[in-house]
Formats: C-alpha cells, sequence, structure tokens
C-alpha cells in the first residue's frame, strides 16, 4: 500500500514539474514585442534571449516597447536588465524613442528607473519631428527643459518646430509660453522663419498669436 502511494506522489510530482516548466518560445523575443505577446516575450527570457539584442533596424526590445507605449513590456524588459541607455542608428535612446512617439507615460517610468534625459535636446528633437503635444511638452519642462533654449545656431524649438513646418508642435509649444520675440543667430524670428520657408499656416498662425514684424 505504501509502495503504491509512493508511486502515486512520484507521478504527481513529475506532472506537476512538468506542468510548471515555461514551455519554449516560438517566435524571436523581437517579434514578441512587435506584436505585443507578454507569454512570448517571457518564455524567450526564461529561455536566456538577449534581452537587448537589437533586430534588422537596429532597436532593441526595450526601444520597440517604448515606441509602442507598452509599460507592461518595458517593466518586464527592465526587470530583466535592459539598458536603459542603449542607442538605434539615430543616436535615440528607449526614453527619447517614448517621447517621440508621444509616450511619455513610458519616459517617466523610465527615467524613475534610473534613464538619462538631456531635456533641452529632447524639446528641440521632438519639436523638430512634430511629437511636442501637450503632454510631451510638459514632461519635458518637468524634466528641467526651458522653452525658450537656444542651440548652437540660436534657435529655440518653436524655430525647430517652424524649420520641419511642424505647425501641431509649434502651436503647443507657444500655448506653453515660448517666445515669439527670439531670433537666432541668422537674425529670424519665428515669423521671419516661418515666411522664408513659405509655409503659409504657420505664419497666419504666429500672427493670430501676436508675431509681429516689428520684434
Amino acid at each position: 500500500m505504501l509502495y503504491r502511494i509512493a508511486i502515486i506522489i512520484s507521478l504527481c510530482f513529475i506532472v506537476l514539474s512538468a506542468c510548471s516548466k515555461q514551455a519554449e518560445p516560438t517566435i524571436t523575443l523581437s517579434r514578441a514585442v512587435q506584436i505585443g505577446d507578454i507569454d512570448q516575450l517571457e518564455r524567450n527570457l526564461h529561455w536566456g534571449a538577449d534581452v537587448n539584442k537589437a533586430d534588422t533596424s537596429g532597436l532593441t526590445p526595450l526601444h520597440v516597447a517604448a515606441q509602442k507605449g507598452s509599460l507592461v513590456m518595458s517593466r518586464i524588459l527592465v526587470k530583466n536588465q535592459a539598458d536603459l541607455e542603449a542607442v538605434d542608428p539615430q543616436g535615440h535612446t528607449p526614453l527619447l524613442k517614448a517621447l517621440i512617439a508621444r509616450n511619455p507615460i513610458i519616459a517617466e517610468y523610465l527615467v524613475e528607473k534610473g534613464a538619462k534625459i538631456e531635456p533641452n535636446s529632447a524639446l528641440h528633437e521632438t519639436a523638430a519631428l512634430g511629437s511636442a503635444d501637450r503632454d510631451v511638452v510638459g514632461f519635458l519642462i518637468r524634466q528641467g527643459a526651458k522653452l525658450d533654449n537656444q542651440d548652437e545656431k540660436g534657435n529655440t524649438p518653436l524655430h525647430s518646430a517652424i524649420l520641419n513646418d511642424q505647425r501641431v508642435s509649434a502651436k503647443y509649444l507657444i500655448n506653453r509660453g515660448a517666445s515669439l520675440d527670439i531670433a537666432n543667430q541668422e537674425g529670424l524670428s519665428p515669423l521671419s522663419l516661418a515666411k522664408q520657408k513659405g509655409n503659409q499656416d504657420i505664419i497666419r498662425m504666429l500672427i493670430q498669436f501676436g508675431a509681429s514684424e516689428d520684434r
């Protein structure tokens, strides 16, 4: 009787061990993050996949998770030693990738985990790429960005937005208090720059906000 009980217990232990063992992944870690498959993500990590291996575009899994706005995946990757400072071919870290994709919640989390940020540089870049919306601008200001910070050419973030025809970002910056008066090293105010670019929508918007050639 005791022998039979011992056999049953052993069989139960074997079954439980088999059930608890993480199944092997059927897709790569990179693909799992791309399609948002948390189960496959965890399988890959369990089986030793390189958490920092870049895909064919040069993006690490954390870059992709940040870009897609997946806080759950970002947390899992960071917990498994994802590199917060990895850069893609454009020189973007996961944090900057999150901001460019307008995912400040991810950026906030990455900062909490120790990711480095240059807020003024990030404000110029997001303005130039059209990503400087209300939440992104607000996040960067909280991190210390100055709305009228001038780069090496004397351009403010507002200049950067206008240079790249980013009307919406320009509007958000003005609404937050960006100056309409500052001239860059070429002596161009935001309005003068918009006229040089010939962007009538931005010209009209700047005039509506009170920009004047006399400034």
